[in-house]
This record gives structure tokens, sequence and C-alpha cells, in this order.
């Protein structure tokens, strides 16, 4: 079995989110960057990965293109932990955070969609089995930055059905009028990314506390430093996620050792794929630490993430939504969140496979790739 094609696709997908424009890291997004991976095998299979993502895919294609796309046509893709491995051992110099380990998420994801299309089932039960087949889902909104705004928004996601609310707010005010419009039984997540160091967050937690927050997301700057989380954990009694920025499951042994987060927080397109992921979620598990994966995709490291959230034995794991309107959708709107709810795809592989025709429509880059000579 060999890999004989490798190429990569960015889409950029129109959507609206009835708030101000959003903004990272310094552009705005006009549009839901998508970064696909795609690779072809001699059976005549086709997996496909996402990486990571947004502003930085101009940078993260390249490392798939230049770097890692020659060193996987030709490969065996049926034993993914040697292959992400020698992936990752000959990369190691560039750095096991960001950028790399984003390009090879998309690859281990896409390898995984090939190996449950070649065994003909869902990746669900390649992981042990489903224990769930339907998912809660909380809308994740937006930042506004105005406390009417977001007040009204939050209340539209709960007319949807959404059963809990994240904000993407740094001010306390903000999340105190979305609490106000909302009720105290509705659960109500904060995340500041990485918003302040640790004297301005322990300043800040008397007023984080009257609000019954389910969990307040990365408050420090680094993101790194766990020791400081876990001493602002302990200290106020704040409920504290993180896990996005962390990068392979090495970062989550060492997060949940020290006891830094309630919630454990791996983004599937940026730990280092499935395989990265689920070192992260045994670490979490060794350390009774709940799991609340970071997915604000609508490609396959959204289906990854089902999976992987599937196969847990947490009972209130939710799946994280962008609270927006899609313009085009990969999946023709099999993945839409009814009644609050995502029913998990049944297909071999990631369950689905994305629309040619979006794929086609919303390519802004023309599509690179090897192919076996």
């Amino acid at each position: 079995m060999r890999i004989t094609g490798f190429s990569t696709e960015v889409l950029e997908l129109p959507y609206s989110h009835g708030g101000p424009p959003v903004m990272c890291g310094g552009q705005e997004w006009a549009g839901l960057t998508t970064l696909l991976v795609r690779i072809d095998t001699d059976d005549g299979l086709t997996g496909w990965g996402e990486a990571y993502g947004y502003n930085a895919t101009p940078a993260t294609k390249v490392v798939l293109d230049s770097l890692i796309s020659g060193q996987v046509v030709g490969r065996d893709p049926t034993d993914i932990d040697v292959l992400m491995t020698d992936l990752q051992r000959s990369l190691h110099l560039f750095g096991r955070y960001g950028i790399t380990m984003f390009a090879l998420s998309g690859v281990d994801i896409a390898l995984w969609d090939l190996a449950g299309k070649r065994a003909k089932m869902p990746l669900v039960r390649l992981l042990g089995g489903a224990q769930h087949d339907t998912l809660p889902v909380y809308a994740s909104v937006f930042a506004c930055g105005d406390r009417e705004t977001a007040a009204e928004l939050a209340k539209a996601a709960l007319d949807e059905g959404y059963p809990q609310i994240k904000l993407h707010e740094r001010d306390p005010d903000v999340v105190g009028a979305v609490r106000d419009a909302i009720g105290r039984s509705v659960p109500l997540m904060m995340d500041t990314n990485c918003a302040w160091r640790v004297g301005e967050a322990l300043e800040l937690a008397h007023a984080l506390n009257a609000y019954d927050l389910h969990w307040l997301e990365e408050p420090l700057w680094p993101p790194e430093d766990y020791r400081q989380l876990a001493r602002f954990r302990w200290s106020t009694g704040l409920p504290v996620a993180a896990g996005e920025n962390a990068c392979t499951g090495v970062d989550f042994e060492m997060m949940t050792e020290l006891g830094a987060v309630n919630y454990a927080q791996p983004s599937v397109t940026k730990v280092g794929g499935i395989s990265e992921f689920r070192k992260a979620s045994v670490a979490a598990r060794e350390h009774s630490i709940a799991l609340a994966p970071h997915s604000p995709y609508f490609g396959p490291g959204l289906l990854a993430t089902l999976h992987l959230i599937a196969v847990s034995p947490g009972i209130d794991i939710h799946v994280e939504r962008l609270f927006c309107k899609l313009g085009a959708d990969l999946y023709g709107g099999a993945l839409d969140p009814v009644d609050g709810e995502i029913t998990l795809p049944d297909g071999p592989g990631l369950g689905l496979d994305p629309d040619l025709d979006v794929i086609e429509k919303y390519r802004v880059t023309p599509s690179h790739g090897k192919q076996l000579q």
C-alpha cells in the first residue's frame, strides 16, 4: 500500500454572525478560511484532513507543500504511528508548536480518514466504539466588546436551541450583561484568549466569580506557563479551561500533572491531529480532568472532533460550534445542529467527504500537489 498523491486546497467560505467584524492576528476574517489536505493511495482511496488555519493558512500551506509532501508520497499509509513519528522527528528542528504542528495535524487526520475507509467503518469504531450517537453543541460567540450586542447574540443562540454559551470577551461587564440576559441556569463560558498576566487576572477574579462561569478559558499570558495557571486556578476557585495552544500529548501531560485546568481543550487541527489528541485525552483522563475540545471548524477538523468526542467516556462533553451562518457548506448542512445536538455521521472514515463543487467554487489558491512518479 502506497500514498500516490498529496495536495492542499485553501477555501474561503462566506459567513455572517450578526456582530462587528472579526479580527484575529491583526487581520479581519472576511471569510472562514479552511485549509484542506488530500491524500490519495494506490487502492483508489482518498483521505481528507484539515490543518489550522485562518490567518496562518498561507504559512501552514507552505510547510505542507514544501516540507511534508515529498516525505509522504510513496510511503505506506497504514502504519500511522510510524509515518507520523518519522515526520515529527524530521521536522522537529522547526518546532513542535505552531505552524509545523498545524501542518502535521492535517496529514494525521487524512491518514485516519483513509484507515476508516480501508476498514469500511466509521472512525469512531476504529477508536473503540461510540459512547454517544448524538452530541450536544455549545454556541461559541464571536467577540463583540459591546454589552447589548453580546447579550442579543447569546439570546439568539438560546433561541436556536444551544444549551450553553461561550463568549470571547475580556471585559467582565460584557459578561455580566450576558449573564443578566440569559439567566443563571444557562452554562456560560468566557474565553479571553490569553489576555492577562497572572496579577491582572487575580485582581479580576472576584468580579468573575460573581457570574457563575462554567469555565474561564485561557485567562493567562503566556499560555504555556502551566505553573502560573495552576496557581491562578487554586487561589481563585474559578474553573479553568485551556489547551487550544498546546501541541502534542507531552504538553497535556505537563498541564494535567500540575493541575492547571478543570477542562483540557486539545484542538485536533493544532495538537498534532487525531493521534496526539488521543494522547491528550489519556493524560486528562488519568488526572480526572474533563475534556472540552476546541473545534471552531467546518471541515474535516470538525468531523474528527465529533468522532473523538463520541468515543470519550465523558457524559457531558459538548461540541464547540462557532455561532454563525454559513454561506457555503462542505457537507450540505449535515452537521447543522438540531435542537442543540449534532448527529454523528456513520459513513466510513470521517463519515463524510467534502463537496467537490464547493471546493471548486470557493478555492482561493491553485491546488498544490505532488504525485508519485
